[in-house]
């Protein structure tokens, strides 16, 4: 029972690290450092980094609606 657990948590950090860092790179954070924190915490990291992805992209989506002011 607990060697089948360790394998699902092997199998898990094997598979969202990479998935995690990956998605850290292209929202411009280090590839390494999410990967390093997927492996840790494979199913927590994920959660973060979707949450930031999808926090930054409602922030650019505001500033595209945004109308530009009058310049001074």
């Amino acid at each position: 029972m607990l060697l089948r657990l360790i394998a699902i948590l092997v199998l898990a950090a094997l598979i969202f690290a990479p998935i995690t860092g990956y998605l850290a790179a292209t929202r411009g954070r280090s590839f390494w450092r999410w990967y390093g924190l997927g492996i840790l915490l494979p199913f927590v990291s994920m959660f973060v980094i979707l949450f930031i992805a999808m926090r930054a992209e409602l922030v650019d989506e505001k500033a595209r609606q945004r109308p530009a002011g009058p310049r001074a």
